[in-house]
């Protein structure tokens, strides 16, 4: 790494449009990440503008049950956070599906969610190309009525994007317009489809990844998606085992529920990121935003005021990603748009 955290910080908030005369609240965990809030904190300093850091004893959910939320310290964040006018959630679990995050950002704050090592937050830090890709993408999908995915492993599935309502999030890694939200490192795009739309079959192969899990599979699982869920999994291996289990041990139908889908634009994000780094070292953001990728997603969608703490992302190699008739992924690679 040729830059320090300082540096890729103030490199950051220069991007993020930081003024001197704004505040950055920074969100954090106590005893968590906190060479995060150091550089956050010296950042801001060192652009002139001002800093608070609001730390709560926890936030993150676990990534198994049982799991009751806990919301006590919600309300104190949001009244101090409404204050600042750039938020940095450097939590471990990030606050990407809770009224945290729709609150600060329904008031015009603009909210960075970071959490990977700093190697890869130096390598895949945003820019303007990107951003014009980013915002290609948003417009075919705006635009769009189905979204229908395929593979030569078996998969073809198809969600229903019509509407100009269609909820969309374009990530490109950094926050420079008020009400903006973004994680960084971030390139990819993806929408929230008609909650109970997507219908067919996805057939994971290896090299596929399931996120939080950190883990490339290793074998063939196949699900059927009914009327937007998960109504089988079958596969004699690992994967498919663990998948099984995994679901029914919430005790929760709506775990099973697909929520966002999308696909990946970064040209530097790399499928072997899981062999690079240290798996538990890392938010899975990289594999997110890998270059012809197709994401799809399980569990909460505030969209369809669904909350739940299972929340599994999913990308996907080799799969080609159609956009009514417009083919914006072919067999794993990103089209020209």
């Amino acid at each position: 790494m040729s830059q320090s955290l300082l540096e890729l910080f103030t490199r950051q908030f220069r991007l993020c449009k930081l003024q001197p005369t704004e505040m950055v609240a920074i969100i954090s965990e106590h005893g968590r990440k906190q060479e995060y809030v150091d550089a956050a904190v010296g950042a801001a300093r060192q652009i002139g503008a001002g800093s608070l850091v609001l730390t709560a004893s926890s936030l993150s959910s676990p990534s198994l049950p049982p799991y009751e939320s806990d919301g006590r310290e919600v309300g104190a964040l949001l009244a101090a956070a409404g204050e600042c006018d750039l938020v940095i959630d450097v939590t471990v679990g990030g606050l990407i599906h809770s009224d945290v995050r729709t609150r600060i950002t329904g008031n015009g704050k603009r909210m960075l969610f970071v959490a990977e090592p700093a190697p890869v937050l130096e390598r895949l830090m945003g820019n303007d190309t990107l951003r014009g890709q980013v915002d290609a993408a948003g417009e075919v999908l705006r635009s769009g009525s189905v979204m229908h995915v395929t593979s030569r492993a078996g998969t073809d599935l198809r969600y229903d994007i019509s509407g100009t309502d269609l909820p969309i999030t374009r990530q490109w890694g950094y926050v420079d317009v008020p009400g903006r939200w973004d994680h960084w490192p971030s390139g990819f795009i993806a929408c929230f489809p008609r909650d109970r739309s997507a219908q067919g079959t996805i057939v994971l192969q290896p090299g596929d990844v399931i996120i939080p899990w950190q883990r490339a599979l290793q074998s063939r699982v196949e699900l059927t998606i009914e009327r937007g869920y998960i109504t089988r999994i079958d596969g004699s291996g690992l994967e498919a085992f663990q998948l099984r289990d995994y679901f029914a041990r919430w005790d929760d139908p709506e775990v099973y529920a697909l929520s966002h889908a999308g696909w990946g634009l970064h040209p530097l994000a790399s499928w072997a990121a899981l062999e690079v780094y240290d798996p538990r070292s890392l938010y899975g953001q990289e594999l997110r935003s890998v270059s012809g990728n197709f994401m799809w997603s399980t569990g909460a969608n505030r969209f369809a005021n669904r909350e739940t703490p299972a929340h599994l992302d999913v990308p996907m190699h080799s799969c080609t990603v159609r956009i009514d008739d417009l083919k914006v992924v072919s067999d794993g690679e990103l089209m020209r748009l």
